[in-house]
């Protein structure tokens, strides 16, 4: 089962959860993040015992969306 420091996989029987953990940047989407969103997907598709997937945040919020300070320092942003 997968997994990053910013996205923790944990299965109960049929179900996927996946819990981002950025809960100090209210779960903002980073390109680590993304990454293991992308990777739970795959894993999940990847197991056809795998009936549905929870995607939830840590911390009491579930997404702030884009992390742009995070973006901006990745040189990924281009000029604003």
């Amino acid at each position: 089962m997968g997994g990053t420091e910013h996205l923790t996989v944990q299965r109960h029987g049929a179900t996927l959860v996946l819990t981002m953990n950025r809960p100090e940047a209210k779960n903002a989407l980073s390109l680590p993040l993304l990454v293991g969103l992308h990777d739970g997907w795959l894993e999940a598709d990847a197991d056809d015992a795998i009936r549905s997937v929870v995607l939830t945040g840590a911390g009491g919020d579930f997404c702030a969306g884009m992390d742009l300070k995070a973006l901006a320092g990745s040189g990924m942003g281009g000029e604003a």
